[in-house]
């Protein structure tokens, strides 16, 4: 039986927020706003994050991007924004996400190649 004051005493990891949580954080480009958290996909066999659908609407209304949560820098949980360690114009060229598309490994390639110079950062 777990004694309920136990639990309150250890609330767990802080950092740890549920996907419905950061559904619809500002996501920030290092020079400026770039849209809105509208989703993630999640690897099944783990469950880690593999990416974050973003909606720029900021220049494309409709428009979805993928990014990856290696490109988070940093996460202002109390302004609930995401900020990105890449700037607009690298976001903006990126691949339209479409949620038809099958992501295999040509696509990944593909994405991770725009986005080559981008290392582990922020904990999502």
């Amino acid at each position: 039986m777990v004694d309920v004051a136990d639990t309150r005493q250890n609330p767990g990891d802080p950092h740890l927020r549920s996907i419905d949580a950061v559904t619809g954080y500002h996501v920030h480009a290092s020079d400026g706003e770039i849209g809105h958290v509208v989703d993630f996909l999640v690897e099944d066999e783990d469950w880690s994050i593999r990416y974050l659908v973003v909606a720029a609407k900021n220049w494309w209304p409709g428009k979805k991007v993928l990014i990856s949560p290696r490109s988070a820098q940093e996460i202002d949980w109390l302004d609930k924004i995401v900020k990105l360690d890449v700037d607009r114009q690298r976001v903006k060229d990126s691949p339209e996400y479409d949620e038809s598309t099958t992501l295999d490994r040509a696509y990944e390639k593909y994405f991770h190649n725009h986005y080559r110079d981008v290392g582990p950062r922020a904990r999502l």
